[in-house]
């Protein structure tokens, strides 16, 4: 009876973070399912998971081989854009670290090794956060224009060919990190710059 259809609008910073080139990685793994698996699980959703949640995050879902996480919600965070950046530039070192591991594993086991390579955007801004869904099956979630611009913003660091892009809002909150302008872009269904 607790758990309702509802939302409340709340300041987040959302991160998109998105393995680069699951598709050739998946195809590679045809014959070997639960490797892919394994790999999923083990060498990109669980290290990443932790670093997300060691920094305050809240894990909003797995869509395939990407993690949505957004900060500030349920909890208040005030420093949520810090924390969020500070979780991306953790998780890259953490995936260094299992990329080493993955390769001893492939040399003792005589396989071929391809590094996992990650994308992550992150935006900050007003969003919807509740349990949503239908009466029958729903989730805690955030929605909103801040929501779809992360997610937008993580697909152009493939294009841009950097592992970390951030939208001009939470560059605005969190002022004390170290940034560079990339570009001013119209990102695909958006009307503004």
């Amino acid at each position: 009876e607790r758990l309702q259809l509802r939302g409340e609008t709340r300041m987040l910073t959302i991160m998109f973070a998105d393995i680069r080139g699951f598709t050739a990685i998946s195809e590679a793994s045809k014959s070997n399912p639960q490797g892919l698996s394994r790999l999923l699980n083990r060498g990109f959703l669980s290290p990443m998971t932790r670093q997300i949640l060691a920094r305050g995050g809240t894990i909003d879902k797995y869509i395939g081989d990407c993690i949505m996480a957004f900060w500030n919600a349920p909890l208040d965070d005030l420093n949520h854009a810090d924390h969020a950046c500070e979780s991306a530039l953790v998780m890259l070192t953490e995936l260094d670290r299992v990329n080493r591991e993955l390769a001893a594993e492939a040399a003792v086991e005589e396989r071929a090794f391809q590094p996992i390579a990650i994308g992550i955007g992150l935006n900050t801004g007003e969003c919807v956060v509740g349990n949503m869904g239908s009466e029958e099956r729903f989730s805690y979630t955030a929605i909103g224009d801040a929501v779809n611009l992360a997610a937008r913003i993580e697909g152009q660091s493939k294009t841009y060919g950097v592992p970390i892009i951030l939208g001009e809002a939470t560059r605005a909150a969190a002022p004390s990190w170290a940034m560079l302008e990339l570009d001013l872009i119209i990102l695909r269904g958006k009307a503004e710059a």
